[in-house]
């Protein structure tokens, strides 16, 4: 049966798409017109052959024969009339095609036409999470359900009509079928998706929709920028993705070895292949003297494939950021914006956490705030201290009072999200019994972990989603599931500092 993968062009970057994938060996070697539409086929008739990595691994294993070469051939089929600009991905033009698609297109066709009650495979991203992206498999007559924090990236499920849509479709920056239409059919097959494009969705996803604006755009690359330029560089807004989505193709990033260099001087700036980290990039950047500001988007990283089937794509391809202020994040180079629904399903979760007001705080700091607690019989023990896998510090709780650890923190939501995340890896340590929890070589029991937060703000809060930090949300939603996961009661303390 014939296999479809889909992109929605943006009509406004056909031609822009056209001189792309001729200057990477494609050649249209046939067109037709169809019911209004034109169909040109674009086909690498003689693709560069290309070492294979791995025979120079076992290259004295060939004895006197020639070390092999591949030749991988690929192709597309371009369908456009005066509006409308879809393409047919064949073999690795997927990698060309992204760049101008409409990166929404998959997820809004899959909202209109999946049916939510038999799910098989979905991937969704969970930011600020330990999770990060996880891909899902389901058994079959399995129904579509969402975390809170989670945004779906990928789904792959039967479809409501298998004569129209094939039984099953997979969904992401593109579209893939399995049906029996010829490629002559394609046209009118379009017709009826950018139908169904304009109806109201069946399922509302929670996920992330690009963001257009150039302005805007810009200035997310100076906030992402400044992340990146931090002198520890232990920013945890920024960091490496580990896996991407190409189309509805999952790209891994421990499968290959990557190089740094600056567009239009490959050959004088690119680094040595090797592993793909924050620190053999800003090792680059320190080598090129690059001034981020100015050429964030000249850096380019290539992929060293074992078949010798490299391809470059942008730094920002590579890494994952999340804006605090208004739910901005990066994805796969391109800036989004989350929609609603994921808003709501977050603000839903973090508003099961159970929590209590303790009141206006006189503190000068969080020592001062704990030393003052044991005249309340609260044991003071934020120095005792642990190591995880005997690498990384961890300050294991900073007060212990009747089978609860509490973890305290003053300030600003954004300035809390480390005391979260001190107090995950130690209940890590505790679930994983790596740890005892021992205060004054007394063993204690553990029942609940506190959060006890001390906010320096005006105005009292209702719930815990008025305090409107996205990353903040996010760390409290994996705290409470890691909390509850290891057996452990959730709880928050809300104080205010007085000023």
């Amino acid at each position: 049966m014939p296999k479809y993968n889909l992109y929605r062009i943006i009509p406004q970057k056909k031609d822009e798409l056209i001189n792309k994938i001729e200057s990477v060996g494609l050649e249209k070697i046939g067109s037709k017109t169809i019911n209004g539409f034109n169909l040109d086929f674009y086909f690498s008739k003689n693709p560069d052959e290309v070492d294979i990595r791995w025979t120079k691994v076992y290259e004295h294993f060939f004895n006197n024969l020639v070390l092999p070469k591949n030749k991988i051939y690929f192709a597309m089929l371009l369908i456009y009339n005066t509006s409308i600009c879809y393409a047919v991905s064949v073999g690795k033009s997927h990698f060309y095609l992204k760049t101008f698609c409409d990166l929404d297109f998959g997820l809004n066709l899959a909202e209109r036409i999946v049916d939510e009650t038999d799910i098989r495979i979905k991937n969704s991203k969970f930011y600020k999470s330990r999770r990060n992206k996880i891909i899902t498999t389901y058994q079959r007559g399995s129904s579509i359900d969402f975390n809170s924090g989670e945004s779906m990236h990928y789904i792959k499920a039967k479809t409501i009509d298998e004569r129209t849509w094939g039984k099953i479709a997979s969904f992401g920056h593109s579209a893939q079928f399995n049906i029996k239409i010829s490629p002559d059919d394609l046209p009118n097959f379009i017709t009826l998706i950018e139908k169904i494009l304009q109806e109201e969705p069946r399922v509302s996803m929670p996920k992330v929709f690009v963001v257009k604006e150039e302005s805007k755009q810009k200035e997310l690359d100076n906030i992402l920028v400044n992340a990146l330029l931090r002198e520890d560089n232990i920013d945890s807004s920024v960091s490496i993705e580990e896996i991407s989505l190409s189309g509805v193709n999952f790209i891994f990033s421990d499968q290959y070895e990557y190089s740094f260099y600056l567009k239009g001087n490959k050959k004088k700036t690119q680094s040595e292949p090797g592993e793909l980290n924050l620190t053999q990039l800003k090792n680059f950047i320190q080598r090129q003297q690059i001034d981020l500001n100015e050429e964030l988007n000249d850096i380019k990283i290539e992929v060293h494939k074992e078949d010798g089937n490299n391809y470059s794509a942008s730094l920002k391809s590579f890494l994952e950021f999340v804006e605090e202020g208004e739910r901005y994040c990066l994805i796969d180079g391109k800036w989004y914006q989350f929609n609603q629904s994921y808003i709501n399903f977050l603000t839903a979760e973090v508003n099961k956490i159970n929590w209590e007001e303790q009141g206006e705080i006189e503190t000068n700091s969080e020592d001062e705030f704990i030393d003052g607690r044991e005249k309340e019989g609260f044991i003071k023990c934020h120095k005792i201290i642990d190591y995880i896998d005997k690498k990384y510090r961890v300050e294991k709780i900073d007060m212990y009072k009747d089978g609860t650890l509490y973890f305290v923190k003053i300030g600003k939501a954004q300035t809390m999200n480390y005391t979260i995340d001190q107090a995950i890896n130690t209940v890590k340590l505790l679930q994983n019994n790596q740890s005892r929890l021992e205060i004054d070589g007394e063993e204690k029991e553990a029942k609940k972990i506190c959060l006890w937060l001390i906010f320096d703000r005006r105005g009292k809060i209702n719930y815990l989603s008025d305090i409107k930090s996205l990353i903040f949300q996010m760390k409290l939603v994996d705290w409470r599931k890691t909390v509850v996961d290891a057996g452990y009661e959730p709880i928050i303390y809300v104080s205010y500092k007085r000023n």
